[in-house]
């Protein structure tokens, strides 16, 4: 097992959105502490830090408070309404020996035989749902993709889980999918309500005027 980062915490006494814009100026995050039947602790935590820690597909830390350690599992990760700051951060409090469920990265490897065929492809979600010990969670699981062809899905059961690990996530959900080319599908399909065009009779008309 890699040795789990310390993360550097201290409580917070002021409430509020104007409280915690002032956290977030001075280079920290706010976050919480929860779990175990014990009060929930406002913090405070270096935002540097959690943001190295994210980088590295981190989960557990030992959120060190007062001079005393704590082990904590990263549980929700909010980010700002532009999506690329980190606004609060959960923790909840764990024991080795308990069962955690957490969401864990996908890395995807290899291009798509259906991509280089043309096709697109459509990746539905970039975690998935395991279910282990604190000890066993991954920094991520891997996905081959490579032998997707156009039309092709993998699901959550194609996945391999790693030693102890056990998926949380329902079987049928797609990962990851192949399209067929646009142009192809937009030739193929026609348009509703649209009826296909009668073809020209070459000579109808003149063999009308000839009648009259």
């Amino acid at each position: 097992m890699a040795k789990i980062p310390a993360v550097n915490a201290e409580l917070r006494t002021e409430m509020g959105s104007r409280a915690a814009r002032r956290v977030r100026a001075g280079g920290r995050i706010p976050a919480i502490l929860y779990g175990h039947k014990q009060e929930n602790l406002a913090l405070a935590v270096n935002h540097d830090e959690v943001e190295r820690l994210l980088t590295h597909g981190a989960h557990l830390v030992d959120l060190v408070l007062d001079g005393k350690s704590e082990r904590a599992l990263l549980k929700d990760v909010q980010h700002d309404f532009l999506g690329d700051g980190l606004y609060h951060i959960d923790f909840a409090r764990v024991a080795m020996d308990e069962v955690v469920r957490v969401a864990v990265a996908l890395d995807f490897h290899g291009t798509p035989e259906g991509v280089t065929h043309g096709g697109v492809a459509d990746y539905h979600s970039t975690t998935i749902e395991v279910e282990c010990l604190p000890a066993d969670i991954p920094e991520s699981i891997r996905v081959d993709v490579q032998h997707l062809q156009i039309g092709g899905l993998l699901h959550a059961s194609d996945l391999i889980m790693p030693g102890g690990v056990k998926m949380a996530a329902n079987p049928e959900e797609i990962l990851v999918g192949v399209l067929a080319p646009r142009a192809a599908v937009e030739e193929e399909a026609p348009v509703e309500g649209e009826e296909a065009a009668e073809p020209e009779v070459i000579g109808h008309k003149k063999e009308e005027e000839e009648e009259e």
